[in-house]
């Protein structure tokens, strides 16, 4: 054979076309032999790429060489913590550039954005059914309040404010429901106006000698109510308002 590794793979590999075993073959060149096994292994699957066409006993012989192989292969030994903290240290110096810095920062503000967003999202919308009292009530009206300060003209401003006085309404008459005590707030027109109980928007009222009034109002009036719901369903008036 040649001094010249590449004319002993030439050699080696027409030898392994002649049938010469591969063992064979790297006896003639033992100082070779680790970077021809390799090699000659692969002309060996090349030279017969189907599988179920290679001899039993033939797959057996390789099967135990490469296990042979995998067995003289040195352990490998788990890092130490000073490697890791290495490796944590060279990775940290790579990103510690103004353009890292910049670019990790962009990315860690917009995930926080997209955080607070979605969760205020999911927070509104499981909100949509708190009436005073309950947890999410104080984000329900908090949304209705951006939507109104949103609203694109009068009109639209107006419409939205009757949706949510609607939604006041419905929610005394679920605190009724619930037998459960609360403090409410709700606008409508005054219809009956007695000594100490009014009719407003439905609502019959009850105005203690503290009650404040404020604009004189009138029957035939829109009025604002702040009061506080009993439990015995006695709606009682803390202020009303004359709506101009």
């Amino acid at each position: 054979m040649s001094d010249s590794f590449e004319s002993i793979l030439d050699e080696s590999i027409s030898a392994l076309q002649a049938g010469i075993p591969v063992e064979e073959i790297l006896a003639e060149a033992p100082e070779y032999a680790a970077q021809l096994r390799p090699l000659l292994f692969a002309a060996t699957v090349l030279a017969d790429p189907n599988p179920r066409l290679v001899a039993e006993e033939r797959k057996s012989a390789l099967r135990a060489v490469y296990m042979q192989q995998v067995a003289d292969l040195p352990a490998q030994k788990p890092p130490t913590f000073n490697q890791k903290a290495q490796a944590v240290s060279r990775i940290i110096r790579r990103r510690a550039t103004p353009k890292g810095v910049l670019s990790d920062l962009a990315t860690v503000i917009v995930t926080v954005i997209l955080t607070l967003l979605m969760t205020l999202l999911l927070l509104s919308f499981a909100a949509q059914a708190a009436v005073p009292g309950d947890l999410l009530y104080s984000l329900k009206r908090s949304s209705e309040a951006v939507q109104l300060g949103l609203a694109f003209g009068e009109a639209q401003w107006t419409g939205l404010n009757q949706q949510f006085n609607q939604r006041r309404l419905a929610e005394i008459e679920q605190l009724i429901q619930q037998d459960r005590a609360a403090v409410v707030d709700f606008r409508g027109v005054l219809e009956t106006k007695g000594e100490n109980l009014w009719i407003i928007a439905g609502q019959t009222i009850f105005l203690p000698t503290d009650v404040i009034l404020e604009g004189q109002p009138q029957e035939g009036d829109e009025v604002e109510v702040m009061g506080f719901l009993r439990t015995n369903e006695v709606l009682v008036a803390d202020t009303i308002r004359v709506i101009k």
